[in-house]
C-alpha cells in the first residue's frame, strides 16, 4: 500500500490559461461554481479526505471565499504562482514570493507548498537553483513532475508518474482504465500526487461544438469523466494534503 494518496487540485481560469497557450476561447457566461461542489462532495465522504489547492494568485480574489471555506475545513492553500505564465527569467524569486505572500494577504494563510504552472524549471541554471530560488522565496516544498532529490533543500513531492506516463494528472486519467490508476497508486513508493483542476468540478467549460482547433479538442475531449474518478478514488485511499505528506 501506498504511504499516502494526496489529491491536488490547481485552482486556476481555463479561459485564461488557453489565452496563455495562445488560444483564444469565447467564455461561458455561467459562473463557476466547481469549488465549492467540490468541498461539499468531500465532506460528504466517509475517508474524510483533505486536498490541496494550488492557486493561481491572479484568480484567488475571484473565488476568496470558496478558498476560506477550504482553509476552515482543513484543507491546504498552496501557490500556483501570482499568474498562469512561465518562471519568468532573472526574476523566479520575486514572481515565486509574489505568488505565496497574495495569498497569504488575502486569505491569512500560511503557504507551504509550490508547484509551477506548466511544470517548468528555469532555463537558467536548471533544477538544483530553481530549487534553491523555492526555498529563497520561502517555501518549504514542490510538488512538480522533477525530483532532485537528497540534495533538495526544499522538500519534493512529484506527481504520480507509472512508466514515464504522468497518471497523477486528471488529463491523463480520462484516458486511462480506473484500474490502472488505482494500481499506480498503490504501487507508488512514495506519496502518490494526483492532480486535476478547478474547471473540472464546474460547467463553465465550452461544449464540444465550440472546438476549433486540436489544442481545445485535446482540453475538452472525455474532461467529463475525471469528477467521478476523483470520488472512485477518494473513497477508495482517501486523501491527505502535500505538506502533511511533505513532512
Amino acid at each position: 500500500m501506498t504511504k499516502a494518496v494526496c489529491v491536488t487540485v490547481d485552482v486556476e481560469d481555463f479561459y485564461d490559461g488557453m489565452a496563455v497557450l495562445g488560444h483564444e476561447v469565447t467564455r461561458a457566461a455561467v459562473r463557476p461554481n466547481g469549488l465549492l461542489s467540490l468541498l461539499e462532495r468531500l465532506q460528504s465522504q466517509a475517508t474524510q479526505p483533505k486536498v490541496t489547492l494550488f492557486v493561481v494568485g491572479n484568480h484567488a480574489a475571484m473565488v476568496r471565499d470558496d478558498l476560506a471555506a477550504f482553509a476552515a475545513a482543513g484543507h491546504e492553500i498552496a501557490s500556483h504562482g501570482p499568474d498562469h505564465g512561465r518562471l519568468p527569467p532573472g526574476k523566479v524569486v520575486s514572481w515565486l514570493r509574489a505568488g505565496k505572500e497574495g495569498l497569504e494577504d488575502l486569505l491569512g494563510v500560511s503557504v507551504l507548498g509550490f508547484r509551477s504552472p506548466r511544470f517548468d524549471i528555469p532555463a537558467e541554471g536548471g533544477l538544483a537553483r530553481y530549487r534553491d530560488e523555492l526555498a529563497e522565496a520561502g517555501y518549504s516544498y514542490v510538488s512538480d513532475a522533477s525530483l532532485l532529490g537528497n540534495r533538495s533543500p526544499v522538500r519534493e513531492v512529484p506527481v504520480l508518474s507509472w512508466r514515464g506516463i504522468r497518471v497523477g494528472g486528471g488529463s491523463y486519467q480520462r484516458l486511462l482504465p480506473f484500474a490502472a490508476v488505482a494500481s499506480a497508486a498503490r504501487r507508488s513508493p512514495g506519496p502518490a500526487v494526483l492532480y486535476y483542476h478547478s474547471y473540472d468540478f464546474d460547467d463553465t467549460l465550452p461544449g464540444l461544438g465550440a472546438v476549433r482547433s486540436p489544442m481545445l479538442a485535446r482540453q475538452l475531449l472525455g474532461r467529463g469523466r475525471i469528477a467521478p474518478i476523483v470520488w472512485r478514488l477518494t473513497e477508495l485511499f482517501g486523501s491527505e494534503t502535500c505538506a502533511h505528506a511533505a513532512r
